[in-house]
């Protein structure tokens, strides 16, 4: 039953970037969204440019905002994989010159060597958001250069209300500017559960970083390394 439960709620996540393509386009590309305008975009982009990586993939891109920003800065080879075929649209329309390919979790998790090998830089920016996430990172450590990393980041547990234990929640988007979101339902993990998680997919955690604003903290922002390299 348990089993049963977690893939409809893995459905439903992936189910929900779909519905909600439009609106995560829009708040996006229009900054409606507070945490990403408080520091977390800029967290995220400047780790990745201090490691300066020749070939970036980012798993989970939505509308390609990530690589967009990047590519004005340094000139890299970059893929970015979504499961949503509308939000890959989106990002092909705004940005012809790099990459996007729809390619779902449970493919990568299948059949990850077919995006190629030798990552400088793989990134996870508010995209590990389901249960079997060692599962997942396991499945792109082989992808990664030999000094690679992956680039974690996440929704800080600190700064959530409720009770402090991993398990299922949903997000209504009730903070977000604009009607016609779609709940989406997400795996909650604390600061404990996400070190187990790193430790089970073989990876060593280099640096773990927390954005803030105005006292509070904004995400978790993890870099890490394949403990066989």
């Amino acid at each position: 039953m348990a089993r049963n439960c977690r893939k409809d709620r893995s459905k439903a996540l992936a189910g929900s970037w779909d519905k909600n393509a439009g609106n995560w386009a829009r708040a996006v590309r229009d900054g409606l969204i507070p945490s990403r305008r408080a520091g977390t975009d800029e967290a995220i982009v400047n780790a990745i440019l201090a490691h300066k990586p020749a070939r970036l993939l980012d798993v989970g891109c939505g509308e390609g905002w990530l690589i967009r920003r990047v590519a004005q800065s340094i000139d890299c080879q970059a893929l970015s994989i979504d499961g949503s075929a509308a939000l890959i649209a989106d990002a092909r329309q705004a940005d012809p010159r790099h990459a996007y390919r729809v390619f779902a979790y449970a493919d990568l998790i299948e059949d990850a060597k077919s995006l190629g090998t030798g990552f400088d830089a793989i990134v996870f920016n508010y995209a590990i958001l389901d249960e079997d996430a060692a599962r997942l990172l396991t499945s792109v450590e082989p992808l990664l250069a030999p000094e690679g990393r992956i680039f974690i980041q996440t929704l800080h547990p600190r700064a959530l209300d409720g009770p402090y234990r991993d398990g299922w929640r949903t997000e209504d988007f009730a903070a977000f500017a604009g009607p016609g979101w779609e709940p989406m339902p997400w795996y909650f993990r604390t600061v404990e559960s996400w070190h187990e998680t790193l430790r089970d997919a073989g990876l060593v955690l280099l640096d773990l970083t927390e954005p803030m604003a105005d006292g509070r903290p904004l995400s978790l922002l993890m870099t890490c390394k394949s403990l066989k390299r």
